[in-house]
């Protein structure tokens, strides 16, 4: 029992620390505030707990009370707890306080720091928070604290005479209030300020003015919560040091469907291309128990997904079995992410499929005389019987194995689903197994929900069996990676 209270970093989901990732992954229960990305709640195990005991004006929440005695109650019991909070947990984030808790209650805990807004929100708008010929000091300051209040623990009369920066965390609501007492304590009117929201993430947007006019400033370019506030003449230099990054999905909110275990590397990627990215895994993958076959007995092994290599190779190295015992067999992928799996466990796939399907296998394989070869195909259970029916006319012997199946994840429900497709525009598919789990989800109501999105399948077997719901309005990848659906968004316009 344990609780980790985690920095997350400030909305770019890659600004994760290393060491966060890999505890995100261990634990049982995943509590965790608002504006924490989709993507690093993926990193979470399927079958991790996941609590949200986030704040945000005006909505419901949990007091910072309660909060401290749920990470009590759950360490009490015995589960391993990750703390998920935005930025770094000390920087106001109130992991101070929740710390001091558990240590009163001799409940064990691990500070993982993160990189905070306060840092970052600056960075990504061309802004150094110091400068050797501008600015020697940072000064790092709530303006959740009522600057016009006379019990202030700020002094602002120091704060206006401070020739360093000054940044402002959680004060979209008090910019002209903060403008105001600056002002009015001595500080100069023209001085630069900027304006940062939604630091690091795909709807980043900052301005630039001056102190006299920030407030009327972020009224016109309707800046909201998240929003970070620097003051100080090292905002000059943001003319010069910001460039504008050319992201072929900003402006986009895409629904990742992927499992869990594999939603994580194509959130990254449609994140770091400008797209806001939600994930609801609509698959899980459950292993089935199965004898290691006689490896010496096949001429070759055909992976027609990572899911097949993962599960295959682990159960074979978990009794002894190396890669060795491939030595002198032909490896096929079905695609790159299947090939870069069998290299992870040092395996170089012989041959890979020209069109990353089971079709685009038996047009390369075609070229080849196949009789009397020996064939293992480890895979899904049900999948398509098309490549093992082919391989078999071709004159092979061929043994289909099954290592795992797909099922409807456990958490997935109708309430959930449904919320998470009213805050997206794009939703992506890669399995028919993904689209019919949505329907059994949603039933009838799916199409309605779905309307007017854009729907993305990664490859005509999934496209087919959208259709075959009746979904008959969606893009597909040309090429059936990840890669191929960002190509098939680029420009489209739905």
């Amino acid at each position: 029992m344990k609780v980790y209270i985690i920095g997350t970093g400030p909305g770019d989901p890659e600004l994760i620390t290393l060491k966060a990732a890999r505890i995100i992954g261990l634990c049982d229960v995943l509590v965790y505030d608002d504006l924490i990305p989709h993507a690093i709640l993926a990193l979470g195990r399927e079958d991790a707990f996941r609590i949200y005991a986030g704040k945000r004006g005006g909505k419901p929440h949990k007091n910072q009370d309660e909060i401290n005695m749920l990470l009590a109650d759950l360490a009490k019991k015995g589960y391993s707890i990750a703390r998920l909070k935005g930025g770094d947990p000390f920087v106001f984030g109130r992991g101070g306080e929740e710390a001091l808790f558990l240590s009163e209650n001799n409940i064990d805990f691990e500070i993982i720091p993160g990189i905070t807004s306060a840092i970052a929100a600056p960075m990504y708008a061309g802004i150094p928070p110091t400068h050797r010929s501008i600015s020697s000091s940072l000064h790092i300051v709530t303006a959740h604290e009522d600057p016009l209040k006379t019990d202030s623990f700020l002094d602002w009369s120091l704060l206006a005479k401070d020739k360093g920066t000054l940044v402002f965390l959680m004060g979209a609501s008090r910019i002209a209030s903060i403008a105001d007492s600056l002002i009015k304590n001595g500080m100069d009117v023209t001085t630069p300020c900027a304006l940062v929201q939604d630091a690091t993430g795909s709807r980043q947007r900052h301005i630039i003015s001056i102190l006299k006019d920030v407030g009327q400033a972020g009224i016109a370019h309707g800046i909201t919560s998240p929003c970070v506030m620097i003051v100080g003449h090292v905002v000059n230099l943001s003319k010069t040091l910001y460039k504008e990054r050319q992201l072929p999905l900003k402006g986009k909110n895409i629904l990742v469907t992927r499992p869990q275990t594999l939603a994580w590397s194509t959130s990254r990627l449609f994140s770091s291309l400008g797209a806001n990215v939600f994930v609801y895994p609509l698959i899980d993958i459950v292993e089935i128990a199965f004898d290691i076959p006689d490896m010496s007995a096949y001429d070759m092994f055909i992976f027609t997904s990572q899911n097949a290599v993962r599960v295959f190779l682990e159960k074979i190295y978990s009794c002894d079995i190396d890669a060795r015992t491939f030595s002198g067999k032909e490896l096929w992928a079905i695609g790159p992410k299947t090939r870069d799996a069998l290299k992870r466990y040092g395996l170089l796939a012989d041959g890979m499929a020209g069109v990353f399907s089971a079709e685009g296998i038996v047009e390369q394989l075609k070229k080849r005389d196949l009789k009397k070869m020996n064939i293992c195909i480890p895979r899904a259970k049900g999948a398509r019987p098309y490549l093992v029916d082919s391989l078999k006319k071709m004159g092979a012997n061929v043994d289909e194995l099954s290592v795992y199946e797909t099922r409807l994840p456990p958490h997935a429900d109708k309430g959930g689903f449904a919320d998470v497709l009213s805050k997206v525009d794009t939703v992506i598919f890669t399995s028919p197994s993904g689209v019919k789990n949505a329907f059994k989800i949603l039933g009838d109501d799916i199409k309605p929900l779905v309307d007017k999105k854009t729907l993305v399948a990664i490859g005509p077997v999934t496209g087919t069996c959208m259709e075959d719901l009746g979904i008959t309005s969606y893009i597909q990848a040309n090429t059936y990676t990840d890669s191929g659906i960002v190509d098939s968004l680029k420009g489209y316009k739905n």
